[in-house]
This record gives C-alpha cells, sequence and structure tokens, in this order.
C-alpha cells in the first residue's frame, strides 16, 4: 500500500525542499521505490534544485493533458513528479481534494513524498490534505517554532498524522534553541537534527543531492530514512561509500 508523507513548513526558508530531497534519494538508497512530487504550484524548486528540464509536468498531468508515465521523470534513485516553472500554468486544475487521485495514480509507489508550499495557504493546505502523515522541518528559531506548532494543529485537526519534526540548518550555538527543546515545545517526537553546512550549497550547486555529492554529511537523512521504514541503520563501510558515489 502506497505511503504518502508530507514535508512542510509553517514559513519559508527553513530548507524543507533540500530535506524533501535528500530524504527520497536517502529511501531510494535502502531499495524503496519512491516518488517525489513538487506540490509547491506558484513557487517550485525541485527543478532548479535538481537541474531537469521537464516537458511534461503535474500541472499537465492535473488539466488531463498526459498521464502519468509521461509526467514522471526518473532522477538519481528516485521518481520526480515536478511542477511548472511557467506561470500560465497555474490555471485549468484544481488542487483540492487530490488524495485518491494520487493513490490511483502512484499506486506501485512505497513511498509518496509531498514536497509542499510553505505556511497555511491554499497550496500547502491541499498537500496536508493529500498526505497520510507529514514530518514538519523548523529551524531553531522562535518564529519558526511557533508556526509549526500552528502546522501541526492544522494537521490534527484535518485528521493527518504528524510524525515529528526535524530541525534543520542547526549550528550548535549557545543563542539557538536545543533540538530537544523544540521538541518539547512542540510536543513533537524529533526525527533527525540537521547541521548547517556550506556541503548543501556545494551540492545544490553541483545539481547533486548531499547523500550523493557527501555521503558521509547525509547520515541523519539515512538515520531517518530508516527509522521511518523500519530498518536497521547501519553505517555504511568504506567500500559502499565509493560504491553510492561512483554510482
Amino acid at each position: 500500500m502506497t505511503r504518502t508523507i508530507g514535508i512542510l513548513s509553517g514559513k519559508g526558508g527553513v530548507g524543507k525542499t533540500t530535506v524533501a530531497i535528500n530524504l527520497a534519494c536517502s529511501l531510494g538508497l535502502l531499495n524503496k521505490k519512491v516518488s517525489l512530487l513538487d506540490f509547491n504550484f506558484t513557487t517550485p524548486h525541485l527543478i532548479t534544485e535538481l537541474g531537469i528540464i521537464p516537458s511534461v509536468t503535474l500541472n499537465n498531468l492535473l488539466r488531463g493533458e498526459a498521464d502519468i508515465k509521461n509526467a514522471l521523470h526518473s532522477c538519481f534513485n528516485i521518481h520526480i513528479l515536478p511542477s511548472s516553472l511557467n506561470l500560465t500554468d497555474l490555471t485549468g486544475f484544481d488542487i483540492s481534494n487530490l488524495k485518491p487521485k494520487i493513490k490511483e495514480l502512484l499506486n506501485d509507489f512505497e513511498i509518496v513524498l509531498l514536497d509542499s508550499a510553505p505556511g497555511f495557504g491554499r497550496e500547502a493546505l491541499s498537500a496536508m490534505q493529500a498526505s497520510d502523515e507529514v514530518i514538519l522541518v523548523v529551524n531553531p528559531t522562535l518564529t519558526a517554532i511557533v508556526d509549526i506548532m500552528k502546522c501541526k494543529e492544522l494537521a490534527v485537526k484535518l485528521g493527518v498524522n504528524p510524525l515529528g519534526i526535524i530541525v534543520n540548518k542547526f549550528r550548535d550555538k549557545d543563542f539557538e534553541l536545543r533540538p530537544k527543546e523544540i521538541s518539547n515545545l512542540t510536543e513533537l517526537p524529533l526525527l533527525a537534527v540537521i547541521k548547517e553546512s556550506e556541503d548543501f550549497l556545494k551540492s545544490e550547486a553541483a545539481r547533486k543531492p548531499l547523500v550523493f555529492y557527501k555521503r558521509n554529511k547525509g547520515e541523519e537523512f539515512f538515520r531517518l530514512a530508516c527509522t521511518l521504514t523500519g530498518t536497521e541503520y547501519k553505517k555504511p563501510g568504506f567500500l559502499k561509500r565509493l560504491t553510492s558515489k561512483i554510482l
């Protein structure tokens, strides 16, 4: 049965899309069949971060202009369903109540990740409603934490299961709230702590997810992938890291 997980944030700029990409690829490296959908229709970022130029997008699929085989794009070890960068493609389809359609179209996949628009607007609400579960991405700042608490409240009201939080861009500074404090404040499990690193910027410039660009820097994503799938986490040896980099 396909498991649909929304990757959400209360505000923009927290690194949600980067988290979604690296988590998807980590799940793929666990031999899971994964699809990653760009549910940020007005400001989509999957295309630019991965350096792909799709001829068919999710917009075309929702307007009935294409089938799922043409809309899916193989990228690294996952399948991407991108949204269009063209503003003229924002019309002609309805983004409400998409959960049954996604389940029908992507029933061959084990896990479907939805990269949501930030905040609580129509697009973010649609992504939340289309998900079985959600993961909330937050930075260690008070404003981001307040927003994520609102996001959790909305998910619960909609009957969507909040799995927990990922504290992203953590610098381990005295002025930052600690990840466990954030977990306590939000009353949500702490799923992962992703430290801020220049390697994210370098991997983005190379159009390559961090888990492929620098395998040892992506261990937290693999731990999370193992947690989500109930798989025992084992840190890879040198040969496996080298093989992964080559692939």
